[in-house]
């Protein structure tokens, strides 16, 4: 039997209702490395995701960490804030949880899971450390890659837009460039036509009509729903049949509110759609004819971007961060639009509605696109060549399992018995060649007259003293 290097993988994140990006790709990594380790997933609760896991055949376990949300918007004090992190009784105890676990490696999940690094560092365990999002460029980046790269053994950044904020000898060293990818079993372009259908007649809408979308775990201002809506309004008069769907979880109701209130205001309510969160996401991107993806803050890749693509949807964004490089490498940087412009926005949009097939043949050009280059099988080559590499790099990373499951494929005999009777007496005497000799050495079996001989001792102090 072969036995494989075991790997607690953290997950900040397990949310009840929704998934989200870095979710999904963490699920999809655990799949990918589970032919090299045995993999654990460790999530703070149970969710869509510990649910998806079980199904997968991942061992789950749930423990529940704080995160240090500093690392993703860094201020002067971030290297105090995760000192004093680890003086609380919440790292010990995890460190002590991770201790009797007793993994190979541990892989933590986002820049903000910082303890599981910590306490892996602490025990003297290889951590690799996941990237999945852009560390806010607000002049003290450097201290957050300073510390990832402090309490890592490796870095995976998600894109080369994440990756360039850490210096170049920490990225030659020890980070892996590893874009998301999808499984082709999931996609299933064969039923694309009858979820487009089905989904579409759940919603009220004919196939001629215009369907423009934006999808999101949570509808944040971050994500830019204010600029999908302001792009929406400024074309809802050209393109009188067009409808317009939001998808996500509420989680803020004052920032859903000003939203609605901004469809209010214009009267045109019976055009837009929120649709909140989906348990089958694959159904809305066939649904749809146009992805939005209006991030007001760079993202780390744009998993929503690839996920058009993948469905054959053409896709209009920022070009900024993530999205910008995940669109030019699938060939559709003209549905780029200038970082924060709505204006610039609608353009591209309506570049694409005045089509005749609404962008059809373009998102399945981008879609081909895209799988050549972010495709499962280049996926599974970058996985290859990154274990590869730590194999050559750091063997020891691997020895420790090797040596227990040599240990536990044997089955124990009477000359196994003797041996370990052997290695024990070699242990005492190690012991003994690290310990200091006491003054008085200790004889086996004669206590009674090594305690008068230093009660004669005491004696005989106290008489000198006397004279």
């Amino acid at each position: 039997m072969a036995f494989k290097p075991k790997m607690l993988i953290f997950s900040h994140v397990s949310n009840p209702s929704s998934i989200t990006g870095a979710e999904k790709l963490l699920l999809f990594f655990c799949g990918q490395l589970s032919p090299f380790f045995e993999c654990v997933l460790v999530a703070p609760n149970e969710g869509r995701l510990t649910m998806l896991a079980r199904q997968s055949g991942i061992l789950v376990k749930i423990y529940k960490i704080p995160l240090l949300y500093s690392v993703y918007t860094p201020g002067a004090h971030l290297m105090n804030e995760a000192d004093k992190l680890m003086t609380t009784p919440v790292f010990r105890a995890l460190t002590k949880w991770i201790a009797s676990e007793g993994p190979q490696v541990i892989l933590t999940n986002t820049c903000v899971h910082f303890m599981p690094a910590a306490a892996g560092k602490r025990l003297g365990i290889p951590v690799m450390w996941q990237l999945t999002e852009k560390i806010t460029d607000n002049g003290y980046a450097h201290l957050s890659t300073s510390l990832i790269h402090q309490y890592s053994s490796w870095i995976i950044s998600i894109s080369e837009s994440v990756a360039e904020s850490f210096p170049p000898e920490v990225r030659q060293s020890k980070m892996t460039v590893l874009p998301p990818s999808w499984s082709e079993s999931d996609i299933q372009p064969e039923a694309w036509p009858g979820w487009r259908a089905s989904y579409r007649e759940k919603l009220g809408i004919t196939s001629n009509r215009p369907l423009i979308g934006m999808i999101s775990s949570f509808l944040i201002e971050s994500k830019g729903v204010h600029h999908f809506i302001d792009m929406a309004l400024s074309l809802k008069d050209a393109y009188p049949d067009a409808v317009f769907l939001i998808v996500g979880s509420v989680l803020d109701p004052d920032y859903e509110r000003l939203c609605r209130d901004r469809i209010a205001w214009s009267g045109t309510q019976h055009r837009f759609i929120f649709a909140g969160p989906q348990d089958d996401i694959s159904q809305v991107y066939c649904a749809l004819d146009v992805v939005v993806v209006p991030s007001v803050v760079p993202e780390g890749f744009g998993l929503t971007a690839l996920e058009g693509l993948m469905y054959g949807k053409p896709v209009v964004a920022y070009a900024s961060g993530g999205l910008q490089e995940v669109l030019t490498a699938a060939g559709c940087a003209h549905l780029l639009a200038d970082s924060g412009s709505t204006a610039s926005l609608a353009e591209k949009v309506r570049f694409i509605l005045d089509q005749p097939d609404q962008g059809v043949s373009l998102g399945m050009q981008n879609r081909m696109q895209a799988q050549a280059v972010y495709g499962p099988v280049i996926y599974q080559v970058r996985v290859n060549e990154m274990v590869s590499r730590w194999m050559n790099e750091h063997p020891g990373w691997f020895q420790a399992t090797a040596r227990t499951a040599k240990h536990r494929a044997a089955p124990p005999t009477r000359r196994h018995k003797q041996g370990r009777r052997t290695r024990k007496k070699r242990s005492e005497a190690g012991l003994r060649r690290i310990l200091p000799r006491t003054r008085t050495r200790r004889t086996k079996g004669k206590p009674t007259r090594r305690r008068a001989s230093k009660l004669r001792q005491r004696r005989t102090s106290a008489r000198r003293r006397k004279a």
